[in-house]
C-alpha cells in the first residue's frame, strides 16, 4: 500500500480500540459489521482507491472505522456487502460506499440554504394540477430527436448553475436522442405565458428560462443494467435567474435527514410525464406516494434488479410516477437551519412499465446517500 493509503494506515494505527479479528462491531454509521483487515473490506478499500489526494472526510471515516489490531496492524469495522447472487427475497444490498454526513462540508456554501424551497403560493388550481409558483425548482430536459425538440426527463434546480437529475437521463442515450438544453420556470407547456386568475386579478409568471448545457456529470458507478447509482448533475451554461417567483432552488437533505427512511410516510412527486391515460401533461402535475419498506420492494424486484439502501421505494397504487417523470423529485419536509421546508429525498429512477400498477412501487435514488458525491462534483 503506497502514498496516501500509507498515511491512512498510520492514522488508523494511532487509535486504541481493542476488538479482535472476526469480532462483531458497529460501523460509524451504526450498522452491524465484522472487525477485519482493511484490505479485505471492499467498501473501505474503495475509499482508498478514490481520487488523490484523499478526501479528509474519507480519512476521518477510516479512522472512526478502526476497531482493533492483529500483529500490530489495525483492523476496521466492515459492514459486509450482500451481493445480488446471495440476496434472498426481502433482503436489500447495503450501500456500496459508506454514507457520509456532509454537515461540515466546506462545499455546502454552494447550496443556497437561505432561499431553498420557499413557501408555496396559495393559488390552488384544483385536482392534481399544481399551482403557479408552487414548485419553482422543477426543470425540463430538452432532447433533439427525430421528431424535433422534446422534453423527456425532469430535474430540479439545486443552485444557480446545477440541475439534479437521473443518470439515465444524461448518459448512455440512444443515438436518435441528444440532450441539448434545460428549461426552468415552466408550468403549462401549451402556453407561452403562464397566468392564473387570483382575488387580486390576473397574475402572470415571467417567461420561462432556456439554457444550453456546459457539462453533464453522471455518477461514475451508474449501472444501466442494474439501475444502481442512477443520479447525475447538469451544469448550466449560465446562471439561472432567481429574482422571480418561478425559479428557485430546492433544499437537499443534510445531516440527520440524510438517513431518514421515511417508511410509511406519504411523499410528493411532481412532473409533466405520462399520466394514467398514457398521455403527457402540458401542465405540471403532483401526487402523493407512500414509502414502501425496502425488504418488500427487494422481494418484488428480485428477478429483475437488486434494490439497495441507496434507493427509496414508493407508490405501487393507482397514483404513481410514470415515464417522462424520470429525473424528477420525490419530496417531503425536513429541517433546514431550524425551519421546516420541503426537501428532495429522491430522484425518480424506474418502475413498472404500466404506471400505477398495484403492488409494484416506483424506485427512487436516495439523495441523502449521494450528498458527498453531489458536493464533490460541484464547482462555483
Amino acid at each position: 500500500m503506497a502514498g496516501s493509503a500509507r498515511v491512512v494506515w498510520l492514522l488508523l494505527a494511532l487509535n486504541t480500540a481493542a476488538a479482535m479479528e472476526g469480532d462483531s462491531c458497529v460501523t460509524p454509521h451504526q450498522r452491524m459489521g465484522s472487525c477485519v483487515q482493511l484490505d479485505t473490506c471492499r467498501p473501505l478499500m474503495m475509499l482508498l482507491e478514490g481520487p488523490r489526494p484523499l478526501d479528509p472526510r474519507a480519512v476521518d471515516f477510516l479512522r472512526r472505522s478502526q476497531c482493533g489490531f492483529v500483529s500490530r496492524m489495525p483492523l476496521v469495522c466492515c459492514a459486509q456487502p450482500t451481493t445480488p447472487s446471495t440476496t434472498t427475497p426481502g433482503q436489500t444490498a447495503p450501500l456500496t460506499d459508506p454514507l457520509v454526513d456532509v454537515t461540515g462540508d466546506v462545499k455546502l456554501r454552494l447550496l443556497p440554504l437561505d432561499i431553498c424551497s420557499p413557501p408555496a403560493q396559495n393559488r390552488i388550481i384544483g385536482g392534481n394540477k399544481t399551482a403557479l409558483f408552487e414548485y419553482p425548482w422543477m426543470a425540463l430536459l430538452a432532447y433533439d430527436t427525430w421528431r424535433g425538440i422534446q422534453f423527456r426527463c425532469g430535474g430540479t434546480v439545486i443552485n444557480k448553475r446545477y440541475i439534479l437529475t437521473a443518470a439515465h437521463c444524461i448518459t448512455n442515450l440512444p443515438p436518435s436522442q441528444k440532450l441539448v438544453g434545460v428549461r426552468l420556470g415552466e408550468h403549462d407547456m401549451s402556453k407561452e405565458l403562464d397566468c392564473v386568475d387570483d382575488l387580486e386579478g390576473q397574475i402572470c409568471a415571467p417567461p420561462y428560462q432556456n439554457f444550453t448545457i456546459e457539462e453533464v456529470i453522471p455518477h461514475p458507478q451508474f449501472s444501466k443494467s442494474k439501475l444502481q447509482n442512477d443520479i447525475g448533475l447538469i451544469r448550466l451554461s449560465r446562471d439561472a435567474d432567481f429574482s422571480t417567483d418561478s425559479v428557485k432552488p430546492i433544499c437537499l437533505p443534510i445531516g440527520e435527514p440524510q438517513r431518514e427512511t421515511l417508511e410509511g410516510k406519504k411523499l410528493i412527486i411532481t412532473g409533466w410525464g405520462a399520466t394514467e391515460t398514457g398521455l403527457a401533461s402540458d401542465v405540471l402535475l403532483w401526487t402523493t406516494v407512500a414509502v414502501v419498506p425496502l425488504d418488500k420492494c427487494a422481494a418484488i424486484y428480485q428477478r429483475a434488479v437488486p434494490i439497495s439502501e441507496a434507493q427509496i421505494c414508493a407508490g405501487g397504487a393507482a397514483r404513481d410516477s410514470c415515464g417522462g417523470d424520470s429525473g424528477g423529485p420525490l419530496m417531503y419536509v425536513g429541517d433546514v437551519d431550524g425551519e421546516v421546508r420541503r426537501m428532495q429525498f429522491g430522484v425518480v429512477s424506474f418502475g413498472p412499465k404500466r404506471c400505477g400498477t398495484a403492488g409494484q412501487p416506483g424506485v427512487y435514488t436516495r439523495v441523502g446517500a449521494y450528498m458527498d458525491w453531489i458536493l464533490a462534483s460541484m464547482r462555483p
